[in-house]
């Protein structure tokens, strides 16, 4: 009995001996395969080149600035004198020519106006022009003449227009007057020197008017006396 607790002491003992501390197992370790996939690279494409071209640029021409034009004045519709002597007060020896107006101041209705002379005077000579014309426009059975008196040299003042009367007629579509220097105004006649205009009128039928000439201006020149 003594033995057998010996062998159990013994037992125990071996038992509690020292214990071998148990190997630990190292983990396997786990290879992965990478697989690389190597992209090659592209090659590159140069770029396409571009024919330069070989003419050279044309140069734009430059314009030079023109000169700015000064506005000219328009021309205004003049008389011209002829060399045929008037009819009354103005003889082939009075050396006064008679005057044609321009058509253009007729206005289209009346054309082949023409003034015995250039000038009237109230005590010298000459003392009276006429004018004759003719109508333009069928309608036309009567023509009125009006006039002015403008002031020389300062042309400031001219008078109001003044109704002459009517005109002569051959029934044909002429017209004709005779104006003396007794039919201008008592007011203006004392001037000295003075331009008259003139302005005609062409009436129907029915007393309307179917149109006038333009102002006839400085064509005339009236003198009280003798210039």
């Amino acid at each position: 009995m003594k033995k057998v607790l010996l062998l159990t002491l013994a037992l125990l003992l071996a038992g509690c001996g020292v214990v071998q501390p148990a190997q630990q197992v190292q983990p396997t370790p786990v290879i992965q395969t990478v697989v690389v996939t190597v992209i090659p690279p592209t090659e590159a494409v140069p770029p396409t080149s571009i024919s330069l071209p070989t003419q050279a640029p044309t140069d734009v021409p430059t314009l030079a600035p023109t000169a700015t034009l000064e506005p000219t004045a328009t021309p205004q519709p003049t008389a011209t004198t002829g060399d045929t002597s008037g009819t009354g007060s103005s003889g082939s020896d009075s050396g006064l020519k008679p005057v044609n107006v321009d058509n253009v101041l007729g206005k289209g209705v009346f054309t082949n106006i023409v003034i015995s002379n250039e000038l009237l005077t109230l005590r010298c000579f000459p003392r009276e022009i006429e004018f004759t014309m003719t109508a333009n426009l069928p309608e036309i059975t009567r023509a009125e003449m009006y006039y002015r008196i403008v002031d020389q040299p300062s042309a400031l003042y001219p008078s109001e227009w003044q109704l002459v009367g009517n005109l002569g007629t051959d029934g044909k579509g002429n017209f004709f007057i005779t104006f003396s220097g007794e039919d201008i105004n008592p007011n203006f006649r004392g001037l000295e020197k003075a331009w008259i205009d003139f302005q005609f009128i062409g009436i129907n039928k029915g007393g309307g008017v179917v149109g006038r000439t333009e102002k006839i201006e400085r064509l005339v020149e009236y003198s009280k006396e003798c210039p």
